[in-house]
């Protein structure tokens, strides 16, 4: 089958493979579409992945079956975020374990479901899991959620699903994106490159229940500890690159807490919720709930120069939401 590697550092080209093999709770999956993260490109940058199949999100069309396979057929239409274990969606083919799929929202098209997995699921966990809200409309009211980079495409996710749940959402970005933010649920745009403490002062508020930093731990630490309230929750999901001033968030009995998504597969622990979630997030699709945040797709099918060009559109730090390639057939 045809599959897009990593050949050397940074290159990326077309190559034959082996169809995958399938273990007894593995799904085969014809894919239709995938989307870029920010950790295909760093991690095709990095020498030790030379031989690789990158890539997470996909939407596609279960076409075998494991032995045990038991919630899922032949033909029917799913998507999943996969396993940072195992090859990559980046091909025509792809094994993943029945846990981590859920039927495709019916009402989207392949492009617009292949941006929705990865994100999705980082979102929901940090809201349900992380921050222990039960995932029905208004149960967050009166509470304030901060997001750093609000425009990205976990942060795209998180503030419609915030606001939806009653949060006062708070996010930062660049004011051409401040639109995109409103779109999106965000009550109070910020604009990063200034005072973001004195801007949501300015806002009449003191303190935030919650922030959700999705730029990089290392960055925003002091803002973070000023304005989340005391026993409030900082939640990240990239690594700090600093060291966290432990006392400063003891004397406010602040929690620090950190998402990746990839846990639950790497430790093969409660798998089966990822599979729930994105069942959870199809219904919030299909309802309107959420929206699709596809912003630009690459066509024509999943080869190294499409990757090439969503990479390089990713890296630019100049998008809002996703970006995707597909296989050039529109399903939905």
């Amino acid at each position: 089958m045809k599959a897009v590697q990593v050949s050397k550092q940074g290159v990326l080209q077309d190559v034959e493979i082996n169809m995958p093999i399938l273990e007894a709770h593995d799904v085969l999956v014809e894919v239709a579409a995938v989307s870029v993260n920010p950790v295909d490109y760093k991690r095709r940058q990095g020498g030790n992945h030379v031989g690789e199949v990158l890539g997470y999100d996909a939407v596609g069309t279960v076409a075998a079956l494991g032995e045990k396979v038991s919630n899922l057929a032949v033909g029917q239409r799913v998507y999943y975020a996969g396993d940072a274990s195992w090859q990559g969606t980046f091909a025509e083919y792809h094994a993943v374990d029945q846990r981590l799929v859920a039927l495709a929202p019916q009402s989207l098209d392949d492009a617009q479901v292949a941006a929705m997995p990865l994100t999705g699921l980082t979102a929901m966990e940090i809201l349900h899991d992380k921050l222990g809200n039960k995932l029905v409309a208004g149960v967050a009211e009166g509470k304030s959620l901060l997001i750093i980079n609000g425009a990205g495409g976990v942060g795209s996710v998180l503030t419609q699903l915030a606001h939806w749940l009653g949060y006062t959402v708070i996010a930062t970005a660049s004011p051409k994106n401040h639109s995109w933010l409103r779109e999106h649920g965000v009550d109070f745009p910020v604009d990063y490159h200034d005072d973001i403490e004195a801007e949501i002062h300015a806002l009449g508020i003191k303190y935030v229940d919650t922030i959700v930093n999705l730029f990089n731990a290392g960055s925003y630490v002091d803002e973070s500890i000023a304005l989340v309230r005391p026993f409030g929750h900082i939640v990240n999901i990239n690594r700090a690159g600093t060291t966290f001033p432990t006392d400063q968030l003891q004397a406010k009995s602040v929690s620090l807490d950190w998402e990746l998504m990839f846990t639950k597969s790497q430790y093969g622990y409660d798998m089966s919720s990822q599979g729930a979630l994105l069942r959870t997030l199809a219904a919030f699709l299909d309802q309107g709930t959420v929206k699709s945040t596809t912003t630009a797709q690459f066509n024509g099918g999943i080869t190294a120069a499409n990757v090439d060009k969503a990479h390089a559109l990713l890296s630019s730090n100049q998008t809002v939401g996703k970006i995707v390639v597909t296989q050039g057939v529109a399903n939905g």
